[in-house]
C-alpha cells in the first residue's frame, strides 16, 4: 500500500470515529459526501474536485480604488490670532502733559519778546479814577480818570483825563484832557478834539488838537488844520497846514549847525 492510500485509510477512520461519514456507504453510491468525494483517489480523466466552500467565506470584493483616493483629510484648524490687550497711554499722556513747554521766539521785529507772544496792556477803564502816581513796564490804555505821574517804559493810549506828568515811549491822545507836561522818546500824535495844558518834548510831533505851552522837538512836527498853539516852537522841521494857529516864536533847527557854511559873513564887491 503507497503512503496516499495510508493517509486516505487514516483520514477515513478518524471520520468514521467522529460520526461525520457512514460506513455503510460503499464506493458506487451516488450519494457521497464532498469529503468522501475528495478523499476518493480521482481518475486519470476526471477533473479535480474543488472544495464548495459557503458564499459567507468568501471574502469581500477589493475596496474601489477610486473610492479610497476621494478621502481627504479633514483641514488642519487654523489658530486664531489673539488680538493683543488695548494699551494704556494714560500715564504717556500726563507726561506730555508735565513737560514744560518752550516759550515761543518772535523774532518778527528784530529783537522780540522770547516770552509772550502779544505784549501785555494795562487798562484803566472808564468811570474809574486813580489818586496817586502809575508806574508800569507795560502798555498803559488811560479811559478813566488819573491824579498823578504816569511814567511806563511802553506806549501810552490817552481817551480820559491826566492830571500830572506823563513819561512814555510813544503817545497817543485821542478825545483826552491832560494837564502836565508830556515827554516822550517816540512820537505824540494828538486828534482834534484833546486838549493839552503843558509843554511836548518829543522826537516827532503830529498835531490837530489844542496845546497850550512850549513844544521842543528834535524831529520833525506837523501842525494839521484844526491845530492851535499858544507857545515857542522848536523843532529840526515844521509842517503848518492851511488853517493851523500859531501863537509864539518858531524857531527850526535843521541848518542850526551848518549855517556858517551856507550864509558867508560878508559880501564882497569887487571893483
Amino acid at each position: 500500500m503507497s503512503l496516499k492510500d495510508n493517509f486516505n485509510q487514516a483520514v477515513k477512520e478518524l471520520l468514521k470515529r467522529d460520526g461525520l461519514v457512514g460506513s455503510d456507504l460503499s464506493k458506487n453510491s451516488k450519494e457521497k459526501s464532498n469529503i468522501d468525494r475528495y478523499l476518493d483517489t480521482p481518475s486519470a480523466n476526471s477533473e479535480p474536485i474543488k472544495p464548495n466552500f459557503d458564499k459567507a467565506a468568501t471574502p469581500p470584493p477589493p475596496r474601489p480604488q477610486s473610492a479610497q483616493s476621494s478621502f481627504t483629510p479633514p483641514p488642519q484648524a487654523i489658530p486664531r490670532q489673539q488680538t493683543p490687550p488695548p494699551q494704556d497711554y494714560s500715564q504717556q499722556y500726563q507726561q506730555q502733559i508735565r513737560q514744560p513747554v518752550p516759550p515761543s521766539n518772535n523774532n518778527n521785529m528784530g529783537g522780540g519778546n522770547p516770552y509772550f507772544e502779544t505784549e501785555e496792556t494795562t487798562v484803566i477803564s472808564r468811570n474809574t479814577i486813580v489818586d496817586g502816581n502809575i508806574r508800569s513796564f507795560a502798555n498803559v490804555n488811560i479811559e478813566g480818570s488819573v491824579k498823578g505821574d504816569v511814567q511806563i517804559t511802553k506806549n501810552a493810549n490817552l481817551s480820559g483825563k491826566v492830571v500830572g506828568d506823563l513819561e512814555c515811549n510813544n503817545a497817543t491822545m485821542l478825545g483826552s484832557s491832560m494837564q502836565g507836561n508830556v515827554t516822550s522818546k517816540g512820537q505824540v500824535k494828538m486828534d482834534r478834539d484833546s486838549l493839552l495844558l503843558g509843554d511836548i518834548n518829543a522826537q516827532y510831533l503830529d498835531i490837530n488838537g489844542k496845546v497850550k505851552g512850549n513844544v521842543e522837538i528834535s524831529g520833525k512836527a506837523e501842525f494839521k488844520t484844526d491845530a492851535i498853539i499858544f507857545g515857542n516852537i522848536n523843532a529840526s522841521t515844521i509842517t503848518v497846514l492851511d488853517g493851523a494857529t500859531i501863537q509864539g516864536f518858531v524857531n527850526t533847527t535843521f541848518l542850526q549847525e551848518s549855517a556858517g557854511n551856507i550864509f558867508p559873513d560878508a559880501i564882497a564887491v569887487s571893483e
